[in-house]
């Protein structure tokens, strides 16, 4: 269901915008968070920065209109972590198109992006989420000329349904990057960059393990991936408080009830047979998916994984909170991978692409 605007916005066009929380409480979503967001209103789109000042359960932040502007006048708002509207045209001038790759379960649409050369990026988003969570980073990854094939997959609203209609967390999906690689080969794709963010993540090291082209893969950006679900539900359920013996219950009635193998969905158990380098970006204030596990795999495999954390980012929030730490790690990583061959775009194809 679409979120509720719990939000009540109103700026005066100084470059600033005044938010509270809509029923007088302080549990807005990203309403005291600082950081980049979009704000979305029932006339647009505009985007928030750092917050300016904090007053009396209000806070005042850098406001940018995008598509809408909110005037003095409050109205309801949301805020949005994916910090763009819509898609790579409206969000940047960035041109693209919608195309379908065939999973073994049907038609899937993707978003396209031209770029230089036969390395593409092959983009996967969370559960729940769709292709333009990777808004946000897709100026640093157009600017390395990568042609990004960004998808849907299996249970997302406009892509098939899996026959029980479950998310697997990568066990299951990582099968549909592989598609989107076939169909990739086919436009004239010879390896790959791929990207995933937290589920997207799992299915990324998933194809590392699983697919026959697991060698096309030059390099994996991981943003808060979910690499080891059981160990994941351990660390939460330790916060919360619960004992330990109550959340091993709760698994093996999960084991029991929806076959889950929990050994199975630990994908750091296998890093011995990693082969790509990987960049881990993660959140370390994560309540979600804990960076313990992504410290975990840098641990594991030191020769070819760089963690990055961002001691403040909540869940997939690392751009949101440095956007320039962020943009300057993806653009490091991609030089050192895949910069010596891969042409890198000058400014005149990015603009050509706008």
């Amino acid at each position: 269901r679409p979120p509720r605007m719990d939000i009540a916005a109103s700026s005066i066009g100084d470059g600033r915008i005044t938010l509270r929380a809509a029923d007088g409480g302080t549990g807005a979503l990203y309403l005291h968070e600082d950081g980049v967001f979009g704000i979305l209103s029932a006339d647009g789109y505009g985007q928030v920065g750092r917050i300016i000042e904090r007053v009396e359960g209000c806070t005042v932040r850098e406001y940018k209109p995008l598509t809408a502007c909110i005037g003095a006048d409050e109205q309801p708002v949301r805020l949005d972590m994916y910090a763009y509207p819509d898609d790579p045209q409206t969000a940047h001038g960035i041109a693209y198109e919608t195309v379908k790759y065939t999973s073994e379960l049907g038609e899937c649409p993707a978003w396209f992006v031209p770029g230089n050369g036969d390395t593409w990026l092959i983009f996967a988003h969370g559960r729940g989420a769709h292709p333009n969570e990777m808004l946000r980073a897709m100026p640093a990854l157009v600017h390395a000329g990568l042609p990004i094939l960004a998808i849907n997959y299996r249970n997302d609203a406009d892509a098939p349904a899996s026959p029980d209609g479950w998310h697997w967390l990568g066990k299951t999906e990582w099968r549909d990057i592989e598609a989107a690689m076939r169909y990739a080969i086919g436009s004239g794709a010879q390896d790959f960059v791929l990207f995933g963010y937290s589920m997207g993540g799992g299915m990324c090291v998933n194809l590392l393990y699983e697919s026959a082209l697991a060698d096309k893969v030059r390099c994996v950006i991981m943003d808060a991936p979910l690499l080891d679900f059981g160990e994941t539900l351990d660390i939460v359920g330790r916060r919360m408080g619960y004992p330990r013996p109550i959340v091993q219950w709760g698994k093996l009635a999960a084991k029991l009830r929806f076959g889950i193998d929990w050994r199975r969905m630990d994908y750091i158990r296998r890093a011995a047979e990693l082969r790509a380098p990987i960049l881990l970006l993660h959140g370390e204030a994560d309540e979600l998916v804990p960076a313990e596990t992504s410290q975990r795999l840098a641990r594991a495999r030191p020769d070819i994984v760089r963690y990055v954390g961002f001691p403040h980012a909540a869940h997939a929030r690392a751009w949101n909170g440095d956007h320039a730490r962020y943009e300057t790690e993806l653009r490091r990583f991609l030089q050192e991978t895949i910069g010596d061959e891969q042409t890198i775009a000058d400014e005149q194809t990015i603009g050509d692409n706008r």
